[in-house]
């Protein structure tokens, strides 16, 4: 509670403090001429609206704004950084395709211009985009890159920003020691310079990787030390990570009740921020909470939350990790199918981060970072080689000169002694170098030795994740056969549910035309249809049982077995009477006697009876309508709003009863709400019944047959690519 209220009170000091800080950058702006000025005045604006106000279309016009300036001021330098900050931007709001395009539109001309902080820094731009991709390859490529230029330039700064990121890489893929190596450095490069958001940052992150090693404690006091400094600074995304870090540990803890409460403020802060990533980390984590406290209704919302933002944002870690919260969701509610099938959408999603390509690639990539380090040390020390030699060989060729010159001019005896003794002096100089030569040639196989063992150990790690591969292999074989067995069964239970609904040559025995278009959303559907004649009275029905799947058809079974009674046994008649019958039976069989309701199931359902000597159509429906089309004219028959199998009242009171007087050749059609609510197009909205009911008219003297193939092709082409939401179950007839 308290750092509730903590997260709550520095919302409202920010908030009090961005009208008059916005103000006084906008006076600033209106004073100022110079260029470079007035673009750095432009970037504070937008980020202040960015990460303050979170008024994203004002953060972006006041960019480009700057872009325009930079670009028409002919700077490269203003430019670049303006490309930077547009990158960032974009990365903040999740749409990385952008963020990349102006990351590497800034390093083209860092490259350009040979400005190696400004290209190490643009790099470690890059590698973020790519770590928040979930591609840990690319993102330590693009590191590696900006470290070694930025140790080649002195640039602390963007060193300390490569170290930070590459241990996180490391940390996700389970190199734990080569992780703190990384943290470890960038803490100290940020302690040196004083650098309170670069400690906090690393604080955090080293105590994630005691919380991957399970070392929980220390993990803790990690988290707790980085949160202290985000307090100081008002970092509110720092904070909202230390809450969502702190309440894992909670629940490693055994304590769920205390991290459900930091995640809510996580969570609280995320929603302000608005940044999709740390959004997703919130909820997934709440859901987790929600599972351990039972509270699995609520859980599911915070997975559909996490679901849609991480397809949004191309997330495979938020996806694996969704899915395996919805495994463990579906074993709570005994639907053990649906837990397998979650766990294996996790497992692809995991093989996708931890696959043996991307070990080796991340492997590889250190070790030509090393290598390269190793290869321009030993360059050093042969270029300085060289230098000794060619200082020897000068010093030789001198002494020689000087040996000629003294036989030549025939010099006395002392000038004789004196080049004697400074021979004797430049052999020892010689002597000290062929030693230091012969030094540093044995330095340099010391190195080659090191860079020998390092080879050995990335061959042994590379056997070590292939026999992990080859474990989850043989644990994806198991599943898969489980499911197999599985699938088999509702296969044969979509035969069995077929056999007892009637067929499209029933339908034509008794109608001048008919079709069936069906298409269930998990093999078996909770969707039926039922017919059946009494001499000239024809009786048919349409519903839509709870649920789709195994649960669905089952219900659906129920459904027609009450509809054979009332028929067979009651000998009901009229639909009214039919649904009134339907009702009763449903409450009475889903329901203890004392009224207390134990299952929450329920059917949709229109019931008609048909005359074929008077063409006289009696209707009665519950949620579900039927559609009458006369020539190009198409009328909808609204049902009455009340589902079966739910209300008491309604029984009592009846159900509606409506009669259609029709012709030689007019079309009756009922469908269930699967066709209508199914979401797609251009905008992921709903079909709705108007489109339905245009389709139908449009095809007024087609053939059964060719209408199923429009109705189908239609549906599908709304789709595309959107999952399919529920059952589908449309059924019409020509008198």
């Amino acid at each position: 509670m308290k750092f509730r209220i903590v997260s709550l009170c520095l919302l409202f000091a920010f908030r009090v403090g961005i009208s008059q800080n916005i103000d006084s950058l906008l006076l600033k702006l209106y004073q100022e001429s110079n260029d470079r000025s007035r673009i750095e005045i432009l970037l504070n604006i937008s980020s202040f609206y960015d990460q303050h106000d979170r008024n994203f279309i004002q953060a972006e016009n006041y960019l480009y704004e700057a872009l325009q300036i930079a670009q028409t001021a002919g700077d490269n330098t203003l430019l670049a950084n303006t490309y930077n900050e547009l990158g960032k931007f974009y990365r903040n709001q999740s749409k990385y395709p952008e963020a990349l395009k102006y990351h590497h539109l800034a390093d083209s001309l860092a490259v350009k211009m040979g400005d190696c902080i400004l290209q190490a820094t643009t790099l470690n731009n890059i590698g973020v985009v790519y770590r928040r991709l979930d591609n840990h390859a690319q993102a330590s490529e693009y590191h590696l890159r900006a470290l070694n230029i930025a140790e080649g330039c002195k640039d602390t700064f963007n060193i300390s920003v490569a170290c930070n990121s590459l241990g996180n890489i490391f940390s996700l893929n389970g190199r734990y020691q080569q992780a703190l190596s990384y943290f470890n450095r960038a803490l100290a490069l940020s302690i040196s310079q004083n650098n309170l958001l670069g400690q906090a940052m690393n604080f955090n992150n080293i105590g994630e990787v005691y919380e991957f090693m399970g070392d929980y404690r220390n993990a803790k006091y990690y988290y707790t030390k980085s949160l202290d400094i985000n307090f100081k600074l008002k970092n509110l995304k720092g904070i909202s990570i230390n809450y969502n870090a702190l309440g894992k540990i909670e629940m490693f803890n055994g304590n769920p009740e205390n991290a459900y409460r930091l995640f809510q403020n996580a969570l609280d802060i995320d929603r302000k921020l608005g940044d999709k990533k740390f959004l997703a980390d919130s909820y997934v984590n709440l859901a987790k909470a929600c599972l351990a406290l039972k509270k699995i209704d609520k859980a599911k919302i915070y997975l559909d939350s996490t679901i849609t933002i991480a397809q949004q944002i191309g997330s495979p870690w938020h996806l694996q990790s969704a899915y395996e919260a919805y495994s463990d969701y579906f074993v709570q509610k005994s639907d053990y199918l649906s837990a397998l099938l979650s766990y294996k959408n996790a497992s692809r999603f995991k093989d996708s981060l931890l696959n043996e390509k991307n070990a080796r690639h991340l492997s590889t990539i250190q070790t030509i970072y090393e290598t390269e380090k190793k290869e321009k040390e030993i360059s050093y020390l042969l270029q300085e080689q060289a230098l000794k030699q060619k200082e020897l060989e000068k010093n030789n060729a001198q002494k020689n000169a000087l040996i000629i010159g003294l036989v030549l001019s025939s010099l006395v005896v002392i000038v004789s002694l004196f080049a004697w003794r400074t021979k004797v002096k430049s052999n020892i100089v010689l002597s000290d170098q062929i030693k230091e030569i012969e030094d540093k040639n044995r330095l340099l196989e010391i190195q080659k030795e090191e860079i020998e063992q390092q080879k050995i150990k990335i061959e042994s790690n590379q056997a070590f994740i292939e026999q992990k591969n080859k474990n989850l292999e043989e644990a994806h074989k198991i599943i898969e056969s489980y499911i197999e067995n599985i699938t088999d069964s509702i296969r044969y239970a979509e035969k069995i549910h077929e056999s007892i609904q009637p067929s499209l040559s029933d339908m034509l025995s008794i109608f001048l035309d008919a079709f069936i278009y069906s298409k269930p959303k998990d093999i078996v559907s909770g969707d039926f249809c039922w017919l059946t004649r009494r001499d000239n009275l024809v009786f048919l029905a349409l519903a839509d049982c709870t649920g789709h799947g195994v649960p669905g058809a089952f219900m659906s079974t129920i459904g027609i077995n009450i509809l054979n009674q009332a028929i067979n046994e009651q000998h009901l008649y009229s639909p009214d009477k039919i649904l009134t019958f339907i009702n009763r039976t449903l409450i009475n069989r889903l329901n203890k006697s004392t009224g207390e309701q134990v299952l929450k199931n329920s059917m949709d359902i229109a019931v008609c009876t048909f005359d074929t000597e008077s063409l006289l159509l009696s209707y009665s429906g519950a949620l579900i309508p039927i559609f009458i089309q006369k020539g190009n004219s198409v009328e909808e028959v609204k049902p009455d709003s009340i589902t079966l199998g739910t209300n008491f009242s309604h029984s009592a009171s009846g159900f509606s009863l409506q009669n259609i007087q029709l012709n030689h050749g007019d079309w009756i059609y009922l469908s269930s709400d699967g066709f209508f609510d199914q979401l797609g197009g251009e905008s992921r909205k709903k079909f709705t019944r108007k489109q339905f009911m245009q389709i139908v008219a449009d095809s007024p003297n087609m053939k059964g047959n060719v209408k199923v193939d429009i109705i189908e092709k239609k549906f599908l082409q709304w789709m595309n690519r959107t999952p399919q939401l529920d059952d589908v179950l449309v059924w019409g007839f020509q008198v």
